[in-house]
């Protein structure tokens, strides 16, 4: 142990061995302060680039600061020329920074600005990070990014230096504040009476505004929410700021032209005229309570308008074409009773009419009309769905009919027998050949008599299949023609 301290004194002890030592703690103390400003060796630092509008009075080395903390320096400050920032059309300054390792990297949203250090000079870079998370389409800033002028979001703030607002105080102002402070000597100068007097009557006034403004402050009064309204109504106004000032502009016009014309008599003239409405609808008032008493009592028959109205409808269409008939039944039933009345002139009706004396002759020609009625209904479906009364005489006419032949005593029916043996003689069933239909059927869209076709074994009954074709028939004589007249040529058949 001895010997060791003894070899560390002889080391201390030479003046050469001590001097290098210190020329070299010297020289490195020496390199290390020359590095510092630009960080300490072998410490990561995360550097990054901000552009900025202007750098004037920032200075390499210069701090970087967040909320108020050192957290990094200006390593580099370079002039960059017009068109390097694509989004940004002017020079600019790309400022080289060095933070700290902690805050890598960035979000896309951070914001910064040149602000001044103190009022003697000097300016440092605040950093204010942002809060949007790291997104493919927003990447957050890696070591050796930069944050632009000419990106959507706008990342440098503008602010206005101390230095800059003393700026504004030039030689023009200062002469103008000169002349202003000699102006205000020369007008307040004799007037020390007019000003106790208006000191005085402040103080008599600040009684009575004190009490306004309580009033005003009271949450009673509302004032917040009426000042509130009145900027959402101005805001909503403003808009149509145009549209109301054409429609005060209008308006003026308008009323111009009212004032120019008589409708200051008019409304001169509206009391009389409202006394005399007064009296008229107070001499109204039983007229008014008979009518309301009238609707009450029609309310029961108002609920069956709809269905009468509907009803009178389809009697009308119904109707109509009946009515379309009615000039040729006119012009019919006044021949008749031209007829008619020259019958009831005509001597030998009279005298026939005398004979036949107290004969029933009404009840007679009643029930044959009554006969004649039930007869025509029976047949009625038959004719006008099949036209069987046409087919039946227009087999008479011609040369085929069955009454073609004869001689001159008068002519015959021509027929033509079948005859099935197996039907001659009594049978249990009928014939296997027999064809056999009792009641035709003869309605519309089935007219059967007439149409049955002949098809091998027994058919009792209507026929499972026939043609529904009704003949044609050529009408009367002016009948057609008063059909056609009527609209109705098509339902004759």
């Amino acid at each position: 142990m001895r010997s060791r301290r003894k070899a560390v004194s002889e080391i201390f002890d030479n003046p050469i061995l001590t001097g290098a030592i210190t020329i070299l703690v010297v020289a490195v103390a020496v390199y290390l302060s020359y590095i510092a400003e630009n960080g300490l060796p072998f410490v990561p630092t995360y550097n990054i680039k901000v552009d900025v509008p202007n750098g004037a009075e920032l200075v390499k080395n210069a701090d970087v600061r967040i909320g108020g903390a050192r957290v990094g320096q200006v390593l580099k400050i370079a002039p960059e020329p017009r068109g390097t920032d694509p989004g940004y059309n002017g020079p600019f300054a790309r400022l080289t920074i060095a933070l700290q390792r902690g805050l890598q990297p960035l979000p896309y949203d951070t914001r910064y600005q040149i602000r001044l250090a103190s009022v003697l000079g000097g300016k440092y870079v605040e950093i204010l990070p942002g809060h949007a998370e790291n997104t493919p389409h927003t990447p957050a800033l890696q070591d050796g990014g930069t944050f632009q002028l000419g990106t959507k979001f706008s990342h440098n703030l503008p602010i206005v230096d101390v230095d800059t607002a003393f700026r504004v105080f030039g030689p023009k102002t200062q002469q103008g504040i000169r002349n202003a402070t000699g102006e205000l000597g020369n007008a307040v100068a004799g007037r020390g009476t007019d000003f106790n007097g208006t000191i005085y009557s402040t103080r008599q006034l600040l009684g009575p505004l004190d009490s306004l403004l309580g009033l005003l402050a009271s949450p009673n009064t509302h004032l917040a929410q009426f000042i509130s309204g009145a900027a959402s109504t101005a805001g909503a106004l403003a808009p149509v700021a145009p549209t109301i000032s054409a429609l005060l502009s209008n308006s003026a016009v308008t009323f111009q032209a009212l004032n120019s014309s008589r409708f200051g008599q008019t409304i001169d003239q509206l009391p009389p005229t409202e006394s005399v409405a007064t009296t008229v609808l107070t001499n109204a008032q039983p007229v008014l309570a008979d009518a309301a008493a009238t609707v009450q009592a029609l309310k029961p028959a108002a609920a069956l308008l709809p269905k009468g109205a509907q009803r009178l409808a389809q009697i009308i269409r119904a109707a109509t074409p009946v009515y379309k008939l009615a000039p040729a039944l006119a012009s019919n039933l006044q021949a008749a009773l031209v007829q008619v009345d020259m019958l009831a002139s005509n001597p030998a009706a009279i005298e026939t009419f005398n004979v036949l004396g107290d004969n029933d002759l009404a009840t007679f020609g009643a029930s044959a009309f009554v006969g004649l009625g039930a007869i025509l209904n029976s047949a009625a479906n038959a004719q006008l769905a099949c036209n069987v009364e046409g087919s039946w005489a227009a087999n008479f006419g011609g040369p085929n009919n069955p009454l073609s032949e004869g001689d001159a005593t008068g002519s015959w029916l021509r027929s033509s027998l079948v005859l099935d043996s197996s039907s001659v003689l009594e049978a249990a069933t009928p014939a296997p050949n027999l064809h056999l239909n009792y009641y035709p059927n003869e309605t519309a869209g089935n007219c059967t008599a007439g149409n049955e076709r002949y098809s091998p074994g027994q058919d009792i009954g209507p026929p499972s299949s026939i043609s529904n074709a009704v003949p044609q028939t050529s009408p009367p004589p002016g009948v057609l023609q008063r059909y056609q007249q009527a609209g109705l040529e098509g339902t004759y058949k």
